[in-house]
């Protein structure tokens, strides 16, 4: 029994996901593609566009016989902690034999070649190198690559992580390195579409989004989309998405104000409230809190607020990211407690093919798992251990209810919470 692996978030699921998916079966020879998708967060620092029980469906619908859920504080974490931590969670299911990722690069000699460069140079020297670029206002893969080639690696292995498909796949290659994986990496040269193409019939995900002001716009993005993926998205068209971070801007701006209340009270004064208020949360140091807290009364929004924040040394998306981080509450001190564990506690099913040959797989799963395999949330108390697993999967739950109730809120529908959501049968 072959199983290969697929990282993504499916934000939304387009026809370069499905040559993916079809791609990986064909040149691994797989029995079965297990997908680990994002949650209903993703790693930009945004909301998904749609929820993941329907991504979970629409991978379904094109070929994936098994859909995992990235746990949230790594689905919502820096490229390092992202890759690392789906990395931990494949490798530890026992059972995934290949990992399949796209990259602009489709050399997998090079791309290995420059990981292991950022393994050796991972020194005092480059660190210094890499923040003096970062000062002179070179954005950060720019500032890699040419602390890189300085320490003597070649300009074209240097060039490589300037693609974010690349940098992703640098990203896993160092991840496996790191843990001695016995899984088999496979890249697939990016198919169809650019990181931002937005060329019609070939858009990409992040075209897509930026082009889904209303329904009949979905019938303009119809050569991009498989048939049934478009289907699930007129279906819920104005019902249940579009959703993005703006719908949580109200939530940013109360958590926000009240944290810098509760800091001034602490420390009395406005300067230190400002830098002091927000470093317990993941990502966010004295800087980026008081760059925050200075400005958020002024911004009309949340991309508004990320957008006055923005600078030569703080990116869109990790300003996003780390709001996003307020909002959830997410810390820097239980991420610590997490990577000390080895990242992961459990995994959870979102959705499997019916039929005798996905049985087969997901026994053999139960059997070769180092994780507990979560299919019922009441079940969930049973089979885990240990306080961090239970509070990394009540962090979950309530990150998704706040979406779920962020999207009903918008569409006037029916909550539904995590605990009355089926797995996906496709």
């Amino acid at each position: 029994m072959r199983t290969t692996a697929i990282i993504a978030e499916y934000n939304p699921f387009h026809n370069g996901h499905s040559y993916h998916i079809k791609k990986a079966r064909e040149l691994t020879d797989a029995d079965f593609i297990l997908v680990l998708i994002s949650g209903d967060y993703v790693q930009r620092g945004t909301p998904a566009v749609i929820d993941k029980y329907r991504r979970a469906e629409m991978a379904l619908s094109q070929g994936a016989d098994l859909v995992l859920e990235l746990p949230l504080y790594y689905s919502l974490g820096s490229l390092e902690y992202f890759a690392k931590g789906a990395v931990s969670l494949l490798d530890r299911l026992g059972l995934v034999d290949y990992l399949s990722f796209g990259s602009e690069s489709g050399e997998l000699a090079l791309l290995k070649e420059t990981a292991d460069a950022l393994d050796e140079r991972e020194s005092p020297e480059y660190q210094e190198r890499l923040r003096g670029y970062i000062r002179k206002g070179l954005s950060f893969p720019a500032a890699q690559e040419k602390a890189m080639v300085e320490l003597g690696l070649s300009e074209k292995s240097a060039a490589v992580i300037r693609e974010p498909n690349n940098a992703l796949a640098i990203a896993y290659l160092r991840a496996l390195k790191a843990r001695g994986s016995k899984i088999t990496p496979v890249t697939l040269k990016r198919y169809l579409s650019a990181h931002h193409d937005n060329t019609e019939g070939s858009y990409s995900a992040t075209a897509i989004r930026s082009r889904l002001q209303s329904k009949e716009a979905l019938f303009d993005l119809a050569m991009s989309l498989p048939d049934t993926v478009l289907q699930i998205m007129v279906s819920d068209y104005d019902k249940r998405f579009p959703v993005t971070e703006n719908d949580f801007s109200g939530a940013l701006f109360y958590k926000l104000h009240s944290c810098y209340t509760k800091a001034l009270q602490e420390y009395g004064d406005r300067e230190t409230a400002r830098k002091k208020a927000l470093t317990g949360f993941l990502d966010i140091n004295e800087e980026l809190s008081s760059r925050l807290l200075s400005i958020y009364k002024e911004a009309s929004s949340f991309s508004d607020l990320c957008g006055k924040v923005k600078s030569k040394d703080l990116t869109y998306t990790r300003i996003s990211r780390a709001a996003m981080h307020i909002i959830l509450d997410i810390s820097a001190a239980n991420m610590k407690e997490y990577i000390a564990d080895d990242y992961n506690y459990y995994a959870r099913i979102l959705g499997f093919r019916s039929g005798e040959s996905t049985a087969s797989l997901l026994h053999g799963l139960k059997q070769s798992s180092a994780l507990p395999l979560i299919t019922k949330l009441a079940d969930a108390d049973k089979i885990l251990t240990g306080r961090n697993a239970r509070r990394l999967l009540s962090e979950e739950i309530q990150a998704s209810d706040l979406y779920e109730r962020t999207a009903c809120m918008k569409y006037h529908g029916l909550f539904r919470s995590e605990y009355v959501r089926n797995i996906v049968k496709y």
